[in-house]
């Protein structure tokens, strides 16, 4: 759940730090040697990170020698600053300088932490409260996709643009999974494959089926560009999510607004589910001169996120 207490900033800055000392190597060789028993991939040992500031604040002189405990005394700190609850910029320079951080990686930090911006876009991954259940095994890995949602003046999506490009990861992949929306009245190729009408009876019959214009071997890739076309709503749109599972790479988000009906606040969120659930993290967006929301994102795994606005 959003705290609303806790700056946009201290957010934005934890996710950074934990996105940083779980992707870069060098970072996080650093703290895994403080470790007895090997983690999974996407989990950080806290303990061992208080270690690694520990040792750097003592062989600094920051701290005596004779804090013995130094490192169960930076664990709640340390955790309270990767949560992004609590995080001073004392505690900031402690991270930066205790794993060596790069010029460029300290100023992502720096900058984040003072504005709640980041220059470069930083990955999101594990937003999601309960792991989401595929209908059908992913043969595939995703490495650029886009995703357009178009509103028009009645403030009510109307359309839905995404092309995706998209690695085989084993041999004989032929088609996609084109996962439903409830108010998507049809879904019409562009280009890359075809729609099969009638469905495969294995899987998930709500599921629609595009067919490749390739089959693909294990490392080849092929894209395809598809519109799903909606139903007119009720009520008026008041968000857009995007839930990614298995690690997808370089996805650009665009909400296009109508210039005759424009929202007057637009967010940045992120949600812990895709329907329902709360808002974990979110930041305010200025619209573009032709009245588009856009962010771009390195990649996404086990995520849910998008845009929300008021009229």
């Amino acid at each position: 759940m959003l705290d609303d207490h806790v700056p946009d900033s201290t957010r934005t800055t934890g996710r950074l730090l934990r996105h940083l000392l779980l992707d870069r190597k060098d970072y996080r060789a650093l703290w895994q040697r403080h470790q007895h028993r090997r983690p999974a991939a996407d989990v950080m040992n806290k303990h061992a990170i208080a270690m690694v500031l520990s040792d750097h604040l003592v062989d600094s002189g920051i701290f005596s020698e004779s804090e013995t405990r130094l490192n169960r005394k930076l664990k709640d700190r340390v955790g309270r600053a990767l949560d992004g609850k609590i995080l001073s910029a004392e505690t900031l320079s402690w991270f930066i300088d205790a794993f060596c951080m790069t010029p460029h990686d300290e100023h992502m930090l720096r900058e984040a932490h003072s504005a709640g911006t980041i220059s470069a876009n930083v990955p999101l991954v594990n937003t999601l409260r309960l792991p989401q259940k595929l209908p059908m095994p992913q043969r595939h890995r995703t490495i650029m996709l886009f995703e357009r949602r178009v509103i028009d003046a009645t403030g009510r999506a109307v359309t839905h643009h995404s092309t995706h490009t998209i690695v085989a990861c084993e041999d004989g992949v032929d088609s996609y999974p084109c996962f439903p929306y409830s108010r998507a009245s049809d879904i019409v190729v562009i280009h890359g494959g075809h729609l099969v009408e009638a469905p495969d009876t294995t899987a998930d019959p709500s599921v629609a089926t595009i067919a490749l214009s390739v089959s693909l071997s294990e490392g080849e890739s092929t894209s395809f560009e598809y519109q799903r076309n909606f139903h007119p709503s009720a009520d008026v749109d008041t968000e857009y999510r995007r839930l990614v599972n298995a690690r997808t790479q370089n996805i650009d988000f665009v909400v296009q607004f109508h210039s005759l009906h424009l929202p007057r606040r637009v967010w940045w969120a992120v949600w812990d589910d895709y329907q329902g659930g709360q808002v974990v993290e979110q930041m305010p967006v200025a619209l573009d001169l032709q009245h588009r929301a856009h962010r771009f994102l390195p990649y996404m795994e086990n995520a849910v996120a998008g845009f929300r606005w008021t009229w």
